[in-house]
This record gives C-alpha cells, sequence and structure tokens, in this order.
C-alpha cells in the first residue's frame, strides 16, 4: 500500500512556522545575522571568504605574527607594532 495522490501531506509546509530565508541576493551578505549591503567590489566570492579568515579587522589578530589587537570599534588602520605587518587593503 502507498500513496494514492499526487502529494504527501507529510511534507506539506506548515501554515504556522515562519519561513527563515537563507540565501543572499548578489551584492549583500548577511554578518551576524544581519543583511548588509556591499558597496560593489572587486573582489570575488571566494576572494571574500577568504579575507574573512585573516583579516585583524574579523580575527582580531595580526595575520603574521598572530598578537593580538586592543579592540576598537571604529578602528580603520590595522597596522601590527610587534612584527612591521601592514595592513595595505584600504
Amino acid at each position: 500500500m502507498g500513496i494514492e495522490t499526487a502529494t504527501c501531506p507529510d511534507f506539506e509546509p506548515d501554515p504556522n512556522v515562519e519561513a527563515e530565508e537563507l540565501w543572499e541576493p548578489e551584492g549583500v551578505a548577511y554578518y551576524n545575522g544581519e543583511l548588509i549591503y556591499q558597496p560593489e567590489q572587486r573582489l570575488t566570492r571566494q576572494q571574500r571568504l577568504e579575507l574573512l579568515l585573516w583579516h585583524p579587522t574579523f580575527t582580531g589578530r595580526c595575520p603574521r605574527c598572530g598578537t593580538g589587537f586592543p579592540q576598537a570599534g571604529d578602528r580603520v588602520h590595522w597596522d601590527c607594532e610587534q612584527c612591521g605587518w601592514v595592513d595595505d587593503s584600504a
């Protein structure tokens, strides 16, 4: 015995559950659950993801020597006084 209809009621959407949108439209990205519009960039998606893994803005550490930077919310320059690494991405 099997299903006798074209659809299965077990997989019908639950009308009481609000759908969570998981995709990112082109030109925007989610950071800490907030959708942020991105300025037009010359970096590919892969390059942007790699940037998240090493840049001190996201890691709080020097990519060369690992020294931690003091917390500063409006920091613009991420030059390391310990090893001399200079952030030339800006």
